[in-house]
């Protein structure tokens, strides 16, 4: 602890700082116990080793459980972090995270829970979920609702890579500080130690993406994409292509209701949806064959099912969305 400051130090850089079950459980242990210690008075979360914040979650550690039959694992790991989500999201104090180097999947989840995210220009922030057969969780689909037009779409189905003036332009960081004051940064500093980003390239085709993306359906999108013409479009199709058809369709329904609810819903009840979508998508195929070819075998070929968008029913939607018994409903006190 710093001058009052609770600092989270994500200490596994072997592996890009990647979540596992006992990082996540000593991490909300620790906020619990700072939530009413009055020597604590604001949280900075950052990486260690300089490549990055947080890659995501372990999925190596969740295949390796599902593989051998420990189905309990996959329930327990989600119900631990989303409560770690909530309790960071809801934290009573300034809360900060140094989005430094790779920042994605669950470890981009991490940081939308702190009211203050800083970027550096080694920040290289991605929510690649639906090339894993999953989609953006932990109350991510809130966070991408909160872009500026369909900028939010448009990285959940892609996949899109931003760095920090990107982030900033998307209102997913809140600083740009240079990696080099990073150490200094506090939530009483970070103003002081910020600069200014220099125009967005995504302003350049946020035209493109609000056209494109704000279409009724991912098959309207591909539709689209597929006949449009020019460098944009096929680029986009070419990003679109290898994701799961099945985690397209989810974000996009999950993130279509959190941008056009009224009123959004509470923190807790996005991650209770999460939690649901979570623990269908670990019993499905896709999630399994996303981290084998991309994290165990890397052979980059997937073998979706089913393999087109096309192919992806309403009715089968509409069951991910559902309760997943006998599995108990998640609350925050889990």
């Amino acid at each position: 602890m710093r001058a009052k400051i609770g600092e989270v130090l994500l200490k596994r850089p072997e592996e890009l700082n990647a979540l596992t079950l006992s990082m996540v459980e000593a991490i909300d242990a620790q906020l619990a116990e700072w939530t009413s210690n009055p020597d604590v008075t604001s949280v900075t979360i950052r990486g260690a080793g300089g490549e990055a914040f947080c890659a995501g979650i372990d999925l190596r550690a969740l295949y390796e459980a599902l593989a051998a039959g420990d189905r309990e694992y996959g329930a327990t790991f989600f119900r631990r972090f989303y409560r770690l989500l909530h309790r960071l999201g809801t934290f009573p104090k300034p809360t900060l995270a140094i989005m430094h180097g790779a920042t994605m999947g669950g470890g981009a989840a991490l940081a939308m829970q702190c009211g203050i995210r800083v970027a550096t220009r080694e920040t290289y922030f991605a929510v690649p979920d639906c090339k894993l057969g999953f989609f953006p969780d932990g109350a991510m689909t809130a966070a991408l609702a909160r872009c500026p037009g369909q900028v939010g779409m448009f990285l959940a189905l892609t996949g899109v890579a931003l760095r920090a003036r990107g982030l900033v332009h998307a209102k997913l960081a809140t600083h740009l500080v240079p990696e080099d004051r990073t150490a200094l940064v506090t939530p009483i500093l970070v103003n002081q130690l910020a600069v200014t980003p220099a125009p967005s390239p995504l302003a350049d085709i946020e035209a493109h993406v609000n056209q494109v993306f704000g279409l009724p359906s991912v098959a309207e999108i591909f539709g689209i994409l597929g006949v449009r013409g020019g460098e944009w479009a096929r680029a986009t199709l070419g990003q679109l292509q290898p994701q799961s058809p099945t985690s397209l369709a989810v974000t996009f329904r999950r993130l279509r209701q959190a941008q056009e609810q009224a009123a959004s819903p509470s923190l807790a009840e996005a991650l209770a949806t999460d939690f649901r979508l979570s623990q269908h998508l670990i019993d499905g195929h896709d999630l399994r064959e996303g981290i084998r070819t991309l994290v165990l075998s890397k052979d980059q070929k997937p073998a979706w099912q089913p393999a087109d968008i096309a192919s992806v029913t309403p009715e089968s939607i509409d069951a991910l969305f559902g309760p997943v018994s006998p599995i108990p409903e998640w609350k925050p006190a889990d």
